[in-house]
């Protein structure tokens, strides 16, 4: 049973949000707040394993109530949720602060129960285009310190983006083997063992550059 906390200002997504959770098999809501004071009172004294928090809260904002959440509760994931997102510097902030995952608010219900499976297993959940974002700046960091090499860099992005193994060889014209090559390279410099942490490490490498 994975439960999640939902804080967010609009009460008809934290309504729609918990009734969904509490009627699909394996989830479960442990608690729906307006705001990040109200949560951070009370998600403490229920077992939560993942709060999704709107990054657009009244009073206390969404990025302080990421901060806060995972002071108190270091073991809790955060996934940050938007109706906008075109704010790069908002969605560097949320994983800085130490949001796992950001989603858009008209997400598909099937989409966000996927998203908290993977955030629970380690995952990064986020659309594409913002995990492209991120690639293309983590790469423009590691670009001055040359840790990464141009080839593994393009690995990474495409990683990120979601394509399998033979989806990046035929996307970079070379052999899967050649990809397990330089994904063993990108592994060992990130000291990762699977994608899902690379992303992970990734981000967490240029957010706290």
């Amino acid at each position: 049973m994975i439960f999640v906390a939902i804080v967010d200002s609009d009460k008809t997504i934290r309504e729609t949000w918990r009734r969904m959770l509490d009627t699909t098999e394996g989830f479960g809501c442990s608690g729906v707040y307006p705001d990040a004071h109200s949560a951070l009172e009370q998600i403490v004294e229920h077992k939560t394993d993942i709060a999704l928090v709107d990054a657009q809260l009244k009073e206390l904002s969404g990025i302080e109530c990421v901060k806060m959440l995972k002071r108190e509760i270091p073991e809790i994931d955060i996934i940050m949720s938007s109706h906008n997102l075109e704010d790069d510097e908002m969605i560097f902030q949320a994983f800085k602060a130490g949001a796992c995952g950001f989603l858009p608010k008209n997400i598909f219900p099937s989409d966000l129960l996927e998203a908290i499976r993977e955030a629970k297993i380690g995952g990064a959940p986020m659309p594409r285009e913002i995990a492209r974002k991120l690639v293309v700046s983590f790469s423009q960091q590691q670009a001055q310190t040359e840790v990464f090499s141009k080839r593994e860099m393009d690995v990474l992005d495409l990683l990120c983006e979601g394509n399998s193994y033979r989806e990046m060889a035929e996307k970079l014209f070379v052999s899967p083997n050649t990809i397990r090559f330089h994904l063993k390279n990108i592994y060992k410099k990130l000291n990762v063992s699977s994608r899902h942490e690379a992303v992970i490490k990734a981000m967490q490498n240029f957010l706290l550059m």
